[in-house]
């Protein structure tokens, strides 16, 4: 019986130093790693001028190969025996080294040898928690031995500079639930090995017992003031992992200072722990390393490693007293404070209202397993402009219900295909589905729209004076925040960075999530390509996944390999379907990228889908590029469906 997956290695470049040994020696010290900026001119920014800088290098690729062979050498996996194509990575980013979000990924890849699926995460500051989750699916379902998750992000002065416009910075170094109001920004890498736990002795840095994502389905960059996704998102995560509140010792929050993320979390963290939350301390680590964007999730979860395994919780800096109605025990006093801590939370927040909450514990949590459930695909919707043909603002509001002039072309694209597929499927999001009902996408890129209004903003008016909302548009999961926020779809929440697959990696992984989790009812799988230039095909494609529904196409395979393995991916989807090559009716396959590939990758499974509600015993939806292979399998009838073993 599987023991769960485990964290046998760390690294961690951070402000306060270029591995774990200098980030364990800072907290212990009580030392933060807020300084003035030196490396750009904050002079538009006065009086805002501090940050969480990395001395060495200035390369957010640079420090993701130094996190990831450090994790890789403290997990004892120099000279073992792994197969390559065994090997996964999971990266978090907002911003990727040059805008090359899969870019991470693939350093940290051929950094150790790694020829296995390598998967891209971008939802902003919940980029690197949500990684490791979804590295935990990866050992749970079979894609891979061995995982290397987390993130790396680089603090930018055009980030620096939405941040300020935004009203968020605070002129003293931050200090979660404390006076000071406002965060401080920050950068650095993190990642850790993931293992399933029996697969090899060994020392255990902790137990990842699950994870949780939870949309607030509010706003572009203010959180839901009742802490709503957080909530979820916790829930989700004590879930997955077969726990009650009542178990957990601690939370590390994602803290960032600011009054309404601050108070929305403690919000959100009460109305998920109950009684427990007034009884068990509550620290940020933000106020030692500032707030590393993508990778914070992962440095902070670093963070908490080296204070609870020496008998120890992690402190918040500068807290005082505490503001009213926060946390009743913030750990103020500067220093790691003796406790021992069986089981604990950490918790993410991001722009466009994503949430992730990981679960870990220092043993074995008891082994749950409430059996799968049917995922079946119930709608589908699609809106395309292919090249040469102008953008119909009118053909994409027509049946959708909503304003559409809140947002970019590609959150319209997104709306409008979501809107599609939930008509499709009769379904009508209202009431309790609201909290169940979640949204996963695949993207290539940010809005074009949106990233030239931002820099016609600095151009014209310079950083200081940038404009704030073409800013908050500025991160990948921008479209799928909107389309969740104007559809009220409140459940689990994800963006997937491919430049090939990343709509057929989103309906994919909806799919897993609706059949082993227990979070969400339906799951809106899309995929959306916004173009650049009107010689450009663009457009976006949805799939409505439902749990247990009475009809539709059953999702009976799933697998990912490294990026020259399709056949491999294929196979694998074939084995958990319990099929194979010969009885398949109908295959939808992309080898290599095309225009609009977010998008075609997505239409493949709704072609699949439509090949299967035609008639066809088995579908297969298969696609590449350099960073991932990905097949899906789709049947009549639920069939058989295997993970690892």
């Amino acid at each position: 019986m599987s023991q769960g997956v485990v964290i046998r290695g760390v690294g961690a470049v951070s402000a306060l130093g270029p591995n774990v040994a200098a980030l364990r020696d800072a907290l212990w010290a009580g030392r933060d790693g807020i300084a003035p900026i030196t490396r750009f001119d904050v002079a538009p920014f006065e009086p805002v001028h501090l940050g969480g800088c990395v001395s060495a290098g200035e390369s957010c690729v640079e420090w993701a190969v130094a996190a990831a062979l450090e994790a890789w050498r403290d997990a004892g996996l120099e000279g073992h025996a792994v197969a390559p194509d065994r090997i996964a990575v999971v990266a978090g980013t907002t911003e990727g080294e040059g805008s090359d979000l899969p870019g991470i990924a693939r350093a940290v890849a051929a950094a150790i040898g790694a020829e296995g699926a390598q998967w891209t995460v971008s939802t902003a500051c919940t980029s690197s928690a949500n990684a490791l989750g979804l590295g935990k699916d990866l050992l749970d379902r079979g894609d891979a031995d061995v995982v290397l998750a987390g993130g790396a992000e680089r603090l930018l002065p055009e980030m620096f500079a939405g941040f300020f416009r935004l009203g968020v910075l605070a002129t003293d170094a931050c200090a979660p639930f404390g006076a000071t109001r406002g965060t401080t920004l920050g950068e650095g890498a993190g990642f850790v090995v993931l293992e399933r736990a029996e697969r090899r002795d060994g020392p255990v840095r902790a137990y990842l017992h699950g994870y949780g994502l939870g949309s607030d389905a509010w706003h572009e960059t203010t959180p839901e003031p009742r802490g709503g996704g957080i909530e979820r998102a916790s829930k989700g995560a004590l879930g997955d992992a077969g726990l009650a509140a009542s178990a957990i010792d601690y939370v590390n929050a994602h803290g960032t200072g600011t009054p309404a993320n601050d108070d929305s979390e403690w919000r959100g963290i009460r109305a998920a722990l109950g009684a427990r939350a007034e009884a068990i301390p509550v620290s940020a680590s933000k106020s030692f390393l500032a707030h590393a964007q993508g990778a914070a999730g992962v440095l902070e979860l670093i963070a908490t490693f080296c204070c609870v395994e020496q008998g120890s919780l992690p402190p918040t800096l500068r807290v005082g007293e505490g503001r009213p109605n926060g946390p009743p025990d913030p750990i103020g006093q500067g220093s790691p404070r003796a406790a021992r801590v069986t089981r604990w939370l950490s918790n993410s927040s991001a722009f466009g209202g994503a949430n992730a909450v990981l679960c870990l514990g220092t043993e074995p949590a008891p082994a749950t397993d409430a059996g799968p459930r049917v995922a079946r695909v119930v709608g589908l919707g699609r809106v395309r402009f292919e090249a040469d043909e102008p953008r119909d603002e009118a053909r994409l509001a027509r049946g959708v219900g909503v304003d559409l002039l809140d947002t970019d072309p590609s959150g319209r694209l997104c709306v409008a295909a979501a809107s599609r597929a939930l008509a499709d499927a009769s379904i009508r999001i209202r009431g309790g589905l609201r909290e169940r009902a979640g949204i996963f996408a695949g993207a290539t890129r940010v809005s074009p729209t949106s990233l030239a209004e931002y820099r016609d903003s600095i151009e014209r008016h310079g950083l200081g004076r940038c404009s704030a909302v073409a800013f908050s548009r500025l991160v990948l999961h921008a479209p799928a925040g909107a389309t969740s926020r104007l559809l009220a779809l409140r459940g689990p929440t994800t963006t997937l960075a491919a430049y090939g697959v990343g709509g057929l990696l989103a309906f994919g992984y909806a799919a897993d999530t609706i059949r082993r989790r227990r979070d969400a009812d339906v799951m809106l799988a899309l995929g959306f390509d916004e173009r650049a230039e009107l010689e450009e095909s663009e457009g976006a494609a949805c799939a409505v996944i439902a749990a247990d529904a009475d009809a539709g196409p059953c999702v009976v395979g799933f697998a990912t390999a490294g990026p020259d393995a399709l056949e491999a991916a294929i196979d694998a989807a074939l084995t958990r379907a319990g099929a194979t090559r010969d009885a398949v009716a109908s295959w939808h396959r992309l080898d290599g990228v095309g225009p609009a590939p977010s998008l075609s990758s997505a239409s493949l499974a709704l072609e699949a889908a439509v090949a299967v509600r035609e008639g066809a015993r088995y579908a297969v939806a298969a696609a590449a590029d350099d960073s991932v292979s990905c097949a899906v399998v789709l049947a009549p009838n639920p069939g058989r469906m295997k993970t690892h073993g």
